[in-house]
Order: C-alpha cells, then structure tokens, then sequence
C-alpha cells in the first residue's frame, strides 16, 4: 500500500512518540518496582532484627510456645511467607509457613510434610526475597531466624501499574497522533498540494500562483514557486510570439497566418461564406536595401505593415510571410468588385511617399487574390494560388492587382514539370550548342560566332530559351547549365584548333545568377584546361547583370578584364540606363539589339537610334554588332553607319558543332563566302521559329 506524506510522517511520529514514551514508562515502574521493593526488605530486616532480639531468653527458657508465636506473627505479616528460628545445628526450633502462598499449596497437595525440605524449597523460589537474621545473647550464637518476603504483590502492582500507563500512553499517542496529522495536513499538506496543483497547471501551460500566507520555509518555497511560475509564462509568452508573430513587424508570421486560414475555412464552411487570400510582393525591394542599407530596408517592411493593417478591418488578418511577403485574409466577402476595391486601398496604402535615410521613397506592391471556395478550399492550395497570382501581376505590370484564374494554375503546372525536366536535360544530352557566325559588315570576313543553347525535349521537341531560362534562372539551375554552357564551348573552340582551323571568337553569354557566383574564377580555369587564349572569348553581359551591386559588379568585371578576355554589352538599347552603365564599367563591345535593326532602313524611328548608338559607340571607342540582320538593305545601312560586325539569317542560321566545323573549313578555304552559298543550317535549327533563337538569356534567337 502507497503511503502518503501524511501517514509517513505521523507514523513516524507516532513510532519516535510511542518508543520513548514506552522507554520513559519502563523506566518509571522499574524504579518504583526497586523502590517498593527495598521498602519490602526493610520491612523484614525490622521483622526480622525484632524476633531476633526477644528470641534469646525464650529459646534459653525453652519457651518453644512463645517461639512459635513468634513466627506466626512474623508469617501473618504481608508478603511473608515463612518464618523459621533455627538451632545452631541447622534444627529448625520454630517454623510457621504462609499455607495460601500457591507454592506452598503444591507442595502440601503432593503430601509433603518436611519442613527442612520445604524451607529449601522456598530458598530456591527467585520470587521470594529469603533474609537471615542470627540470634545470640552475650556474644553466643543462639540460632538463626530465617524469613521469605514475596514478590508477588510487588510483581502484582508492577503489572497492574504496566497496564495502566499502558492504556494512558495508548491514549496520548493516539490524542497526538491525531493532533500531529490534523495540524500537519492542514499547515503543511494543504500548502505542498497546492503547490502540486499549481506544477500540474504551469506543466499544461496554464498560469498558476498560489497563495503566499506564511513566512517560514513554505513560505519561502511558494514564493520561490510562484517566480518561477512567473518566469514559465514570461518564457512561454516570448516563444509563443517567437513561433507565431515576426520578430521584426510583429505581424502574425507565416505559422499563424496558415493556422488562422484554417480557422476561416472551417468558419466560412459553416456559415456559406466566401473570403480572400491577399499575396503581396514589394516591387523593387532589393533596390532599397542596395541603396539605402537594411536598415532602412527594415524600416520599409515595418511601415509597410503599419500601413496594411491600418488600411484592413479590425477583424481582418496581416500577416508578413518573410521576406518582403505579406498576406492579407479578408473574411465575409460578397464578390470581387469588393475584393478588387480592397486590394486598391492596399496598394494606394503602400503607395504613400515615405522618408527612408533622408530621401522620399515611393514604394510599390503587386497583389495577388485567390477567393475561397472558388481558388481553393485548403491552404496550402490558396496560398499557392494567390502567390501565382502575385508573380502574375508583376509579369503583366508591376503595382498591379491580379486574381487567380485556372489558366495560371495550368501555367503553374507546366512551369513545375518544366523544372523537373530540366534537372535531367544535361545528364540525357537534351541541351546541345548551337553556332551562330559573326562577320565583318566590310567584305563579310568569318570573325566568330556567338554560342547559343538548344533544348530538345523528347516529348515537346525543341523548346524556346525564352521559355526555359527563367526558369533555370529562379530555381538556380542557372548556374549548373551555365557552367555547362561554357565548358562545352572551351571544349569545342580546343577541339577544333586542334585540327588545325582557327575557329575565330566565341561570343559566349553569362547569366546574371551565374556571374554573382565569382564566375571569373571558374573561366580561368577552363582556359587553363581547354588551353583557351582569352582572346578566344567574348563575355556578352546584358542590362540585368548589372542590376546588382556596383561595387561587387565593378569588382568581377575589373577581374574578368584581368583575364583578357573581351566584354561585351548585349541588348543595348533595351534596358532603362544603359548609358549610365556604360559610363560606369568598361566594356569591349556593344550589341544593337535585333528590334532596333528590324525596321532599317525604312523605319524612320529605328534609323534615328541606330545612328546615335552608332555615333556614341565610336565616341566611346566601342566596337558594335548588329544583331538580326536578315537582308542586304540592313547590312548595308549599318556599314554605311559604320558598325564593326554583323550576325543574323543573312549569314546564318545557328548551327551545330559539327555544321559550323564543315562552315569553318569552307571560311578557311574563301574567308569571304558568297552570302548566296552560306551553309544551311542543320535540321535541328531549320525547325526554330523566325521570331525566336536559342540562347542562353531569354530572349529570341533571330540574329
């Protein structure tokens, strides 16, 4: 059986109680049972000295009668049970025995008679206290007088006394072990299992205090519970803000904001109602951490919540997802006229000018909707909805709101499975190099070409760069196929001077994911390998490169440049500060871009901006390529204007490694091939589009 705090310690109490009480009793009666007892012997050393000293003249008078009387009256007396007067020769002359003593009584039963043997008898008995008194007149020794006191009575009252402190200490053990228990369980008991209760409650989480009444060490033991009990909630409320609010915005973060679309659900289930998931993106946010610093970026996201909570009911849900994300949960929604005037007052919200550092700052937003029950009815497929929505708005237009539709789900679906194609692409050898040559606008000499890459998928054929780039650049691929990219085309420039043609350059383009992961190392080393000169290579960098940092940009052109290689900046013309990039880094070369080139040299417009970048690029001392031209009356306008070198259908198409070996021997042969007996290109590129060509950035293809 389980015994309690209580019982242990009054059991314990009542055993330590009991024993020396007990132990105290005995002693007690022991000494009164000594004191009595010598208070016995006493009594009979009186009795005895008494006979002792009249006996003399009776036993010299041979008063015999007079003796007996004398030791019946000394055996009449309590306790005695013999009195014997003895000759010197051990005779008794005088001898009475107490007949009701039980002893005596036995051996009167068993018919013995003798009174030496039963004085001998009784001499033996260790309850009888046995005194010998002699008896002598004028220094003679007339006898001795023999008398048994018994401790029967003694023993008697002994017991009895036992018995009564017995029963008194049963008694008190009892009153105070009750006593003990009762102040115990009330002054100690009730207070621990308090203290229990209270640990149970701070052990589910609940906050428990107890009530703090006295100042001994209970006292001191609550006081000390309800701190840590304290401490327990302040820890237990920092971690539950940690696991579900931002550290930084103290919005509800993305745990939260999942659980509370939950709760929606089940609400709007109930109660046939319809609500909206808000995926908001900050536009450009990058830009204001580059710029200003994260401090200030931190600041924008701080205001940016202040502003969304303060545009939103008090009912409704802001939460910021990480990053520059936030979700807005909007619940009891009619229809999307409500919906799309919500979403205006967030972007109008955002919008407001704001001081960041000591300089307006106009933030923007794109905003994403997915309604529920008609985008999704469980989270995880809202949130996906409305995320896809959001990365819509900023493709249509950045600052803009766009609802989720079943088409952007399709879309999502194909972009998915594009990236899981992708990851296998290099290992079956489904991307393949393609050559496109770059000439002398003046006598259309061989120069180089400019490296394209093709995607042939076994299900979807040959699928466009503009397609499949970006999504290597989001999902990092990039940077694998990239590396891929180069190394192939440092392999096939060695193979082919190793058989004794010189290939010319290779133009070859560089991935703005690509060129952060300190791409010029890798580059040096494939020349080292391949045994590529640099100036062998041609780095086409576009506008979105140099998006990034000016100074870690600065740093990896001014290392590329260390190289030898050349840098060329493709695209020119079609990003919003070229000129300011070409003030600030150095480059080699300058692409017109093909949309410039497609209308000359009728177009007006096209005319106009060709001649000043012509004109600003020979400022420069930069020398130009023309992309896309595809008839004599645009070659022959740009090299009218000046331009270095031209690439496009005129001179042809992109080629395989195998083709553009066949096009390098016969260029080796007539270094000025007649554009009339230019080689075809190779089945793979006759089946690509007019309007697009395969590269590695995700533009068209048609040069």
């Amino acid at each position: 059986m389980q015994l309690g705090l209580g019982a242990k310690f009054t059991l314990t109490v009542l055993i330590i109680l009991a024993a020396t009480t007990a132990a105290n009793t005995l002693y007690d009666l022991e000494a009164s049972a000594r004191f009595h007892e010598q208070q016995l012997v006493e009594r009979g050393r009186a009795l005895g000295r008494l006979v002792a000293l009249v006996s003399p003249e009776a036993i010299l008078g041979f008063d015999f009668l007079l003796l007996n009387d004398y030791t019946r009256e000394v055996s009449t007396q309590p306790d005695v049970v013999y009195g014997v007067i003895m000759s010197p020769e051990g005779e008794p002359l005088s001898s009475y025995v107490d007949e009701t003593d039980p002893f005596v009584k036995k051996h009167l039963r068993n018919g013995s008679r003798d009174a030496l043997e039963l004085l001998r008898m009784q001499a033996a008995r260790e309850e009888l206290i046995n005194l010998r008194f002699p008896i002598s007149h004028d220094g003679k020794v007339l006898g001795h007088f023999l008398v048994g006191l018994s401790r029967e009575a003694l023993q008697d009252e002994f017991r009895r006394q036992l018995a009564v402190k017995l029963l008194g200490l049963a008694a008190v053990v009892l009153f105070l072990s009750i006593a003990i228990h009762a102040v115990f369980r009330y002054r100690v008991l009730q207070p621990i299992q308090k203290l229990i209760a209270a640990s149970r409650d701070v052990g589910r989480g609940l906050h428990a205090l107890v009530d703090v009444k006295a100042s001994d060490e209970l006292g001191l033991l609550a006081r000390a519970f309800n701190a840590m009990a304290e401490g327990v909630k302040k820890e237990q409320d920092k971690l539950h803000r940690q696991a579900n609010f931002d550290g930084l915005t103290g919005l509800p973060n993305r745990l939260m904001a999942f659980d509370r679309i939950k709760v929606e659900i089940n609400r709007a289930r109930r109660s046939a109602q319809r609500f909206a998931v808000f995926f908001i993106d900050l536009d450009n946010f990058k830009g204001v951490n580059d710029s200003l610093g994260h401090a200030a970026g931190d600041r924008l996201l701080v205001t940016t919540g202040l502003r969304l909570q303060a545009a939103m009911r008090e009912g409704d849900t802001v939460a910021r997802l990480g990053g520059d994300e936030f979700l807005v949960l909007t619940s009891d929604i009619v229809g999307e006229v409500q919906v799309e005037r919500i979403a205006e007052r967030l972007l109008q919200s955002v919008a407001e000018p704001q001081d960041l550092n000591g300089r307006k700052v106009v933030a923007q937003c794109s905003v994403g909707i997915a309604l529920f029950p008609d985008n999704g009815e469980d989270v995880d497929t809202l949130v996906a909805n409305a995320d896809n929505a959001m990365y819509q708005a900023k493709a249509n237009h950045r600052g803009s709101v766009t609802f989720f539709t079943e088409d952007m789900n399709t879309r999502l679906r194909t972009r998915v499975q594009l990236e899981q194609d992708l990851r296998a692409a290099i290992e079956l050898s489904q991307l393949r190099l393609t050559f496109q040559p770059i000439v002398d606008t003046v006598g259309g000499r061989h120069r180089g070409a400019e490296v394209l890459l093709r995607w042939n998928h076994p299900d979807r054929g040959t699928i466009s760069p503009a397609e499949f780039i970006p999504v290597a650049e989001s999902d990092g691929q990039i940077v694998g196929i990239g590396d891929w990219v180069l190394e192939q085309a440092c392999r096939c420039w060695s193979t082919w001077r190793d058989s004794g043609i010189h290939p010319g350059f290779l133009a070859i383009n560089i991935s703005r994911i690509q060129f952060r992961k300190r791409f010029s190392a890798r580059l040096t080393e494939l020349m080292s390998i391949y045994g590529v000169p640099p100036e062998a290579l041609e780095l086409e960098i576009t506008e979105s490169v140099l998006l990034d940092d000016d100074h870690q940009v600065a740093e990896e052109l001014d290392r590329l440049r260390a190289t030898g290689v050349k840098l060329s900046l493709d695209d020119f013309g079609t990003g919003y500060s070229s000129l300011s990039y070409l003030k600030r880094f150095r480059f080699d070369v300058l692409k017109i871009d093909r949309s410039f080139i497609a209308g000359l040299p009728r177009n007006a417009d096209d005319v106009l901006l060709v001649k000043a970048i012509l004109a600003m690029a020979k400022g420069l001392d930069l020398a130009v390529v023309a992309e896309g031209v595809e008839n004599g009356d645009q070659l022959g306008f740009v090299t009218s204007q000046g331009c270095d070198f031209a690439q496009g259908y005129l001179f042809g198409k992109p080629m395989t490694d195998e083709d553009y070996l066949d096009y390098l021997r016969k260029v080796r042969s007539d270094p000025r091939i007649p554009f009339a007996r230019r080689p075809h290109a190779t089945s793979l590129a006759a089946k690509e589009p007019e309007s697009g060509r395969p590269t590695l950035r995700s533009e068209g293809d048609r040069e």
